[in-house]
Formats: structure tokens, sequence, C-alpha cells
């Protein structure tokens, strides 16, 4: 039999293995690598910021404005340097009133994702010899004011230093998400820069049907617009631009202005890159994402599934995105999966959560209540999330579906060991090829093989 190979991202690394062309389902699905724009990445991102869609330039925006400049953080592989680099001196040409840089840290540890950021802003300062004040997002630390709710009831409680600001300029790197559609710049108001409250009820919303990779009222396609988070984001988002802070610290209705800068990119190659309008660029963003990242294929019995590298490698809680975006769409119900991915975590972790989760915090809510949910018939698990639903528990409820809900069999190659993972419902797979050899000898099923899952979004297509 001719035999393919394979090479599949393994966290900072790569590993081979090859399967029988006969019993392929088609080729590697792995992001698609459309014309590189031309340039250094801030070349490319100064020539979006000179040409901006439905706004005037930004450095004529800001003249004598209070002017907010949202960032990622580093929870996400990506340019984000480069991003606040273009844009703190798009700004500071305009002659501002005042500089607020804020990372969109939402509910991760601020102390750990925004510690790079800190820094780069302090360089910032000193090279435009101005204040630049940085603030990242603590959402459980008291920083937020009340505006109101969205029409699912979700209470919007902002970042005061954004209402603070009456020009809010968006940095942003678009991707596919698996519940929100796509990671767009909604997220970098809800839930980057929220209260805990706030995303846990937008995130709750991710138990219901239709949420999912690929549905944004933002797509061209009137069918796949219906998706219940990111259609509560984008109210959370518009609603927010009608208030500011007053001299008391309270939200009142204000003037504000905002801008944009999205982009798609793959290391340091930048693919798309827009400025202006954040609904027109949001709108813009998905068909190009669609375009790079979205297949529709057979489900196949196996699937061989790389996350991609780091962060989406390090820890079961990331790599679960992928199960979501490429896996379950991928792989007929009662099949069986490989998934290939250290698992090695950060070094500043404790034994117990390394690997599994990126905190403490986030390892008891979605693993140790995996743990415990697992051995339960999976209706009488969702409903016991629905009733008593945390923060990453949304996590826990989608691989109980691919677990319980679609009798899959998830084998991992990764650093953990058979007794870590067993309690979760997963299985240790010590070799690839032996893998999957043992699986093309029962003659019972087509592989489909993924590389970069964090970043693609699988549909089925009639097997």
């Amino acid at each position: 039999m001719e035999q393919v190979e394979f090479e599949l991202t393994y966290g900072t690394d790569k590993r081979t293995f090859s399967i029988p062309r006969e019993r392929l389902n088609g080729p590697l699905l792995a992001p698609r690598q459309p014309p590189v724009l031309p340039g250094t990445v801030r070349e490319i991102l100064d020539r979006a910021l000179a040409e901006p869609v439905e706004r005037p330039p930004l450095r004529q925006m800001v003249k004598g404005r209070q002017v907010g400049v949202v960032i990622s953080d580093e929870f996400r592989a990506g340019l984000q340097r480069q991003i606040l680099e273009a844009l703190v001196a798009e700004v500071a040409a305009g002659d501002p009133h005042s500089i607020t840089v804020l990372c969109a840290t939402g509910t991760h540890d601020p102390g750990v994702y925004a510690k790079n950021a800190a820094g780069w802003v302090e360089q910032l300062a000193r090279q435009h010899d101005r204040p630049i004040e940085f603030v990242a997002n603590d959402s459980t630390g008291g920083e937020h004011a009340g505006i109101g709710a969205t029409r699912r009831g979700t209470p919007l409680r902002i970042n005061r230093y954004l209402l603070d600001c009456d020009v809010r300029v968006f940095g942003h790197e678009a991707k596919h998400h698996y519940f929100y559609g796509y990671s767009c710049l909604d997220k970098q108001l809800l839930p980057g820069l929220s209260a805990d409250e706030t995303v846990r009820a937008n995130h709750k919303l991710a138990l219901e049907p239709g949420s999912g990779p690929g549905r944004s009222p933002y797509h061209a396609d009137p069918g796949r617009r219906d998706n219940p988070v990111s259609e509560d984001g984008r109210e959370a988002r518009r609603l927010s631009e009608l208030f500011v802070l007053s001299p008391s610290g309270k939200a009142v209705r204000g003037d504000v202005q905002t801008f944009a800068l999205d982009m798609v990119s793959q290391g340091q190659q930048v693919y798309w890159a827009r400025a202006g309008d954040p609904e027109l660029l949001s709108r813009e963003m998905v068909g190009v994402v669609d375009e790079m990242m979205a297949y529709r294929v057979p489900r196949s019995r196996y699937v061989v599934l790389s996350p991609g590298g780091p962060p989406a490698s390090q820890a079961l809680y990331g790599t679960q995105n992928s199960f979501d975006l490429a896996l379950r769409n991928a792989i007929e119900p009662g099949g069986e999966a490989l998934v290939v991915a250290p698992l090695d975590g950060r070094p500043d972790l404790d034994p117990d959560t390394r690997g599994l989760a990126p905190s403490a915090r986030a390892k008891r809510l979605f693993w140790d209540n995996l743990v415990r949910l697992v051995q339960l018939p999976l209706e009488q698990a969702r409903r016991q999330i629905a009733d008593n639903f945390e923060m990453y528990l949304w996590k826990t409820d989608r691989v109980l579906r691919l677990l319980r809900g679609d009798n899959l069999a998830i084998y991992l190659y990764c650093q953990l060991d058979e007794q870590r993972l067993a309690p979760g419902g997963f299985r240790k797979a010590p070799d690839i090829q032996a893998w999957i050899d043992e699986r093309v000898a029962r003659r019972d099923g087509l592989f489909t093989v993924i590389d970069q899952g964090n970043k693609l979004c699988v549909t089925p297509a009639a097997g």
C-alpha cells in the first residue's frame, strides 16, 4: 500500500507518521496560505491606518481627547506588541489629552497574561516622551461600572478605565472561535474588559444551540448569524459606546468615537489588515478568515489532530478549543481521535495543574468538574452545569458532549501519564504510528488528519 507521510505540529516541535493513501479521507487539513501582504508588520499596519474604512485617520480623531487603546492579552500567541506600537504612534501623532492602554485580559490572571504588555507601554511612554497609563482588566477587582443589560439579560459591568475614554481604539487579530464563532473585535470588550458576572452570563450562552465556530451576526450567510454568544457580545459593545464615566464615577450617556485595527496573521506573516469602522471590519474579516481556515469535509471514523503550537498545545484547557473547531464535525459519532499535543504546561504552575489548565482556578472549574460529571448520564451532567454555572464550565460541557453525547474515544499523545488523563475520560497513546497502524489493520474506516486545529473551522459535508 502506498504510504502518505504527514508532519504535525507538536508544541514547538514536529511529529511524523504515515497512513496508507487508500485509508485517507482526503488531504491534510491546515490553514491555507494566501499571498502575504508585502512589507514588514509595521509597514502593513501603518498602510492600513493610513486608509481607514468609514473613519477619518485616527490621528485626526484624537486631538485633545482621552484615548483608550485596547489590545489582546498574552494568553494568545500573536502580534500584540506590533499592534500596540503602531496604534500608540498614530494616537500620539494626533496630540490627545491622554492615552490609556487597556489589556483585554478578561477573566485571565492579569499578573500572568499582561506582564509583557506593561513593559511595552513603559518603553512607548519613554519613546514618545509622554505619560501612558497601563491597565490590565481584573475581572474581580471592582474596577467596573454598570451600564445596564443586554436583551438576553447579561448585566453589563465594563472596565471603568475604558469608560473614562471618549475615543476607543481596538487593536485585534482575528480567527475562528470555538463558541463565539469568530475571535472578533467585540471579544475585546466582552469578555476582555468585563467583570466576572458579565462574562459568566455571556459565556453561559455557550450551552445553548447555535453557539459554535463559524457562526456570527457578521456572517454573510443569514443561516449562520444566529450565535447567541456573539450576538450578545455585539450588543454589549454597541451599548458600551453610548456611555462615558462622569466625574462622580457613574456611567452616563456621552459622546464616544470608536476606531479599530484588525488583522489575520500567522507568525510574522500578515495576510489581511484593515482599519476603521469596527462593524465594517468585522463583516469583512469573517469572509477572510473563512477563506483561509474553513473546510467542509465528510466525517470519518478516525481523526488525527494537532491543535497547533503553544499556547494551544500547553494544556488540555486550551487544546479543547480544537475539539469544537476541528474535531467535532470531522469525526463520526462513535469514532476515535488521536490528539497530538505535549500538554507540558507552564513551568511556574504546580504539578497538579500543569498540562491540564493554565491556572489552579481553571483546573478546578474545568478539569475537576469534568472528572466529577463524566461519571453521570449526559443530560444529568448538563443540567448540573446549567443549574450551577461557573466560569470555565462551558468547556466541561463541550467535552462531555463529545465523550458522552457523540460517544467518542479521545486518545492523547502527550507528556501527561495515563493516571492523570483517565479520570477525565481520556486515554493515553504512547506512540502515534502504532495507534494508526492498529486502526488501519481494522479496515473499518478512513482517517482525517488535521494540523493547527485551533485555527480551523471544520463543518461536515455529505459523506
